[in-house]
């Protein structure tokens, strides 16, 4: 009995499930049948017979003649290079004779236009061989025409044909003269002094004699302004950017005669004057400024050498022969 009933409350549907049960039946049975029946959905398209289509080309006129174009080269294609009149041969001048002229001798209408055009654009014809220069002109009209092409010569422009008759020589000439002697712009030549020159009063054109130096002139003049004068030749190597093969070709004109021609006087440099030297650095420059304003004036050299923060030995010779005191 226990079992009866368990199995009738497993296999037992609502009214609603058993509605959902149905409905998915008949969707499953609809989609089976669906490829069975695929006429009712979408209409066939009427089919076409072979002999339909036959008979709609042979409705279709053909060409009486094939298209010429299509025999002919490649360059030629889409040209009208012959003229319909039978030629005629009689001697003619390029430069003045008109386009049923052309058409005369058979050529076609559009090669004569382009002859026309030519000329209207300025081209003249010296000799019958420029007239093949025309591109419309084929190699086979202008050795049929050679013969009777006629350019007369103007007696005022003889110059002109000479060159025009001869073009390709002196052409030639031009360019054997060109490799053998390439054109070289003249300019006037620089001269150099070999004389000694005193560092420290030079002026800037006297520096620009020393060959080599040229443009590094202004930097070097520039940096002994800056230094207040060289103590040695040595410091024009020291010049901002000045290469040393230019310094080592310089160095034998270079002579120190005359010393320093300005000096800072510690005493009285404001702060940016002691900045703007060369030899001292912007903290280097502060320390000697605040220690006079916290000690007074300096005496000498010696005293100034008291202060070992921010300074080597090697500083104070550099810096020495450009201090005062007064």
């Amino acid at each position: 009995m226990r079992t009866t009933y368990a199995l009738q409350a497993y296999f037992y549907y609502t009214r609603l499930e058993r509605n959902a049960g149905i409905a998915l039946c008949a969707l499953c049975a609809l989609a089976w049948l669906l490829p069975f029946h695929d006429g009712w959905l979408s209409p066939q398209s009427p089919s076409h017979k072979f002999t339909d289509v036959q008979a709609i080309a042979a409705s279709f006129t053909p060409l009486d003649e094939p298209r010429e174009a299509a025999n002919q080269p490649l360059a030629f294609r889409g040209r009208e290079n012959q003229s319909p009149h039978k030629a005629e041969l009689f001697a003619f001048d390029p430069n003045t004779a008109t386009k049923e002229e052309f058409e005369r001798l058979g050529l076609s209408a559009r090669t004569a236009q382009t002859i026309l055009n030519y000329r209207a654009k300025g081209g003249h014809f010296y000799k019958k061989e420029d007239f093949k220069r025309i591109y419309a002109i084929r190699p086979e009209d202008y050795a049929r025409l050679e013969a009777f092409i006629q350019v007369p010569q103007k007696a005022d422009s003889g110059r002109f044909n000479d060159y025009a008759e001869n073009r390709e020589t002196q052409g030639v000439a031009a360019r054997t003269a060109y490799e053998e002697k390439p054109f070289a712009p003249q300019y006037p030549k620089k001269t150099y002094t070999a004389a000694m020159v005193d560092i420290n009063a030079a002026s800037l054109e006297d520096w620009k004699g020393i060959k080599g130096v040229g443009g590094w002139a202004k930097r070097i003049v520039n940096y002994r302004e800056k230094l207040g004068g060289f103590t040695s030749p040595a410091q024009v190597a020291e010049s901002f950017g000045l290469p040393d093969s230019v310094f080592q070709k310089a160095l034998p004109q270079l002579q120190l005669a005359s010393g320093v021609f300005r000096k800072i006087n510690l005493n009285t440099a404001t702060l940016d004057e002691l900045k703007a030297h060369p030899y001292l650095s912007s903290y280097q420059a502060t320390i000697l400024f605040n220690y006079r304003q916290q000690h007074g004036s300096y005496a000498d050299f010696a005293g100034v050498k008291k202060m070992k923060a921010g300074f080597k030995e090697e500083d104070w010779k550099k810096l020495e022969p450009y201090f005062s005191f007064e």
